[in-house]
């Protein structure tokens, strides 16, 4: 047996050679009695890259993957496709009353001046005359017609001045530009004696432009009363 100094000196020999050469002191280093070497232990063989991966897992499956993309959204799809589209036109909506047709102008002025001829003759009444107008102006016939019906009226009923009376002042309430009236009820009050008011009935003829209506005065018995009047002779110079 070794001393155990000897032991001592082999082992720190083998323990710098190992530190320097590892591999070399392995195999050059002495057997120590009653020690065992430890086995080598060798590293597993590196993977094969070549060998089959296993597939993957519902867990791991990217989002890029064609199998695992989610289907489309049809009812987004058909919303978006139909965001663009034009609405249906409200005529087209269940229930709705379509508009009236239009009338035909011509027919409208034909009934129109069926009306107001109604009104113009005597042998309708005063009621049913009034009803005539207002039916002709509903239809849409200008406030001169009107004013030329109800006028046309009062000269008609010329002798029953309370009945023409009441259509010439009709008439010239309802167009204020309009002269004849005025003119006709200025006649009546003449007639009836009324120099004041029938100085201001020609002046209003003269304000409504009825020049060729005053020069009658002046030769018009009717007149006879007014006609020397300042007043009226500077209306009809």
């Amino acid at each position: 047996m070794r001393p155990a100094f000897t032991r001592l000196a082999l082992a720190s020999l083998t323990l710098l050679a190992c530190n320097n050469n590892p591999e070399k002191a392995t195999k050059d280093a002495p057997v120590v009695a009653g020690k065992t070497d430890a086995p080598e232990i060798k590293a597993p063989p590196p993977a094969d890259s070549k060998s089959a991966a296993p597939p993957p897992s519902a867990e791991t499956k990217t989002a890029g993957d064609p199998a695992t993309t989610p289907p489309a959204d049809t009812k987004g799809d058909a919303a978006a496709a139909t965001a663009g589209e034009t609405p249906p036109p409200a005529a087209a909506t269940a229930g709705e009353t379509p508009p009236p047709p239009v009338a035909d102008p011509a027919a409208a002025a034909e009934a129109n001046k069926k009306l107001l001829d109604e009104a113009k003759a005597k042998k309708t009444s005063d009621a049913r005359a009034k009803k005539a107008l207002e039916e002709a102006e509903k239809g849409g016939a200008t406030v001169r017609e009107l004013a030329e019906a109800a006028n046309a009226r009062g000269e008609a009923l010329f002798d029953d001045p309370e009945r023409a009376a009441a259509f010439f002042t009709w008439a010239k309430d309802k167009d204020t530009t309009y002269p004849e009236p005025v003119f006709n009820l200025a006649k009546q009050s003449a007639n009836a004696g009324e120099v004041a008011p029938t100085v201001e009935l020609l002046k209003e003829v003269s304000k409504r432009g009825g020049k060729k209506l005053l020069k009658q005065v002046g030769f018009d018995p009717t007149f006879e009363v007014v006609k020397d009047d300042s007043e009226v002779q500077k209306l009809i110079k």
